[in-house]
């Protein structure tokens, strides 16, 4: 047989996506935490705003300090996790076909059942694809 192990491998795929898993959820709950205490934090400084425009009219210009960097103090975690996210996604992608045969790249294949490749052996100008090892056995007059 070729290949690693199909079961270490599926023990394998599952052990990546219960820790892929795991880390969505810690960013997601880490996001909600951060959520709240983004609007908690910035209600108290926007009544405090208020309060100080309505007493005196001439701190009208603090709005337009404060919404931008309320904005922005939202906006950069929100885009932090979703960039986490699409790493997260891709880095399940590129294990989708661990549990069936193959290696991360899918140049090894297991040749005792499961999912079988239906691609041809040889790829494009005539070069095998993946690794080919002979083993078959060599006579003593063949050696060299």
């Amino acid at each position: 047989m070729l290949g690693p192990d199909p079961d270490q491998q599926r023990r394998m795929a599952g052990e990546m996506d219960r820790s892929i898993e795991q880390i969505e959820r810690e960013a997601s709950s880490f996001i909600n935490r951060l959520v709240l205490r983004w609007a908690v934090r910035w209600a108290i400084v926007f009544a405090v705003i208020f309060a100080a425009t309505r007493l005196v009219d001439w701190l009208d210009w603090l709005w337009w300090i404060a919404l931008p960097i309320a904005v922005l103090s939202l906006g950069l975690p929100l885009l932090l996790r979703r960039f986490l996210m699409k790493r997260l996604t891709k880095v399940r992608g590129s294990f989708g076909g661990f549990a069936f045969g193959e290696t991360i790249d899918g140049s090894w294949r297991d040749g005792s059942g499961g999912a079988y490749d239906d691609r041809p052996a040889r790829g494009e100008g005539g070069e095998p694809r993946g690794v080919i090892i002979d083993q078959r056995p060599q006579d003593k007059d063949d050696r060299l």
